[in-house]
C-alpha cells in the first residue's frame, strides 16, 4: 500500500480529505484500465487473483451467481441511476464478511469510503461497504492501496465488466490521477 506520491494521505494511507474529480479527470476515467469483458469470460481472468476487490452491484451480484465471494465488495443498490432489482439485492446479501457502510456523494471519493476500503485490506477480512451516494471512484481507493496481484473489477455501462490485476505500474498510473484530485474539507 503506497500512498507516498499522495500530499493528503497518510502513513498508513487513510487520509482526512474529501477528493473531488475536477472535470479534466472525467475523461482519462472514462477509460477502461483493464480488459472489458462479459460475464462469461470473467471467471478466467480471476484465476490467481490474491484478493478479489468488486465494486458495483451487478459485478457483485455476477460474482456471487459464480458462486464466487470478493473479499471486499462496495455496493450502492443502484444500477445505472436507478434502484437496483430485488434479486441482486438478495444476492449481495449472501456475501458473508465484516459490514460497513458509508456516505459518499458522486463525483467524490470521501475519506469515509477510502478509509473504510485501507481497514478492510488492511484487516484482509471479508467486508461489505454498502455506499449512500455513489461508488463509482471506490475503485481508485482499491487499486492504490491494494496489492500486487490483487483483482479490481467493476462495471462499465453498456460496455461490459473490466478487470485489473494490481501491479507497480497501474498503481503509479492510479496513484496520479488520484494526486490530481482537489482535497477538500467536509
Amino acid at each position: 500500500m503506497s500512498t507516498g506520491s499522495m500530499p493528503f494521505a497518510s502513513a498508513d494511507g487513510t487520509i482526512a480529505v474529501d477528493l473531488l474529480l475536477p472535470d479534466e479527470l472525467r475523461a482519462e476515467l472514462a477509460k477502461p484500465y483493464g480488459p472489458v469483458l462479459n460475464e462469461v469470460d470473467l471467471a478466467g481472468h480471476l484465476r490467481g487473483c490474491r484478493k478479489i476487490l468488486a465494486i458495483g452491484d451487478m459485478v457483485g451480484a455476477s460474482l456471487v451467481k459464480m458462486g464466487i465471494e470478493p473479499d471486499l465488495m462496495i455496493y450502492d443498490y443502484r444500477t445505472e441511476r436507478g434502484p437496483c432489482d430485488e434479486d441482486t439485492k438478495s444476492l449481495l446479501r449472501k456475501v458473508e464478511g465484516m459490514n460497513m457502510k458509508v456516505d459518499n456523494p458522486p463525483g467524490r471519493l470521501t475519506a469515509e469510503l477510502w478509509n473504510a476500503v485501507a481497514k478492510a485490506i488492511k484487516t484482509g477480512k471479508k467486508t461489505k461497504i454498502e455506499v449512500l451516494g455513489e461508488e463509482d471512484l471506490a475503485s481508485l481507493a482499491c487499486i492504490v492501496l491494494g496489492d500486487a496481484g490483487d483483482c479490481v473489477i467493476y462495471g462499465i455501462p453498456n460496455q461490459g465488466i473490466s478487470v485489473i490485476r494490481i501491479d507497480d505500474e497501474i498503481k503509479r498510473t492510479v496513484g496520479d490521477i488520484v494526486s490530481r484530485m482537489r482535497p477538500e474539507k467536509r
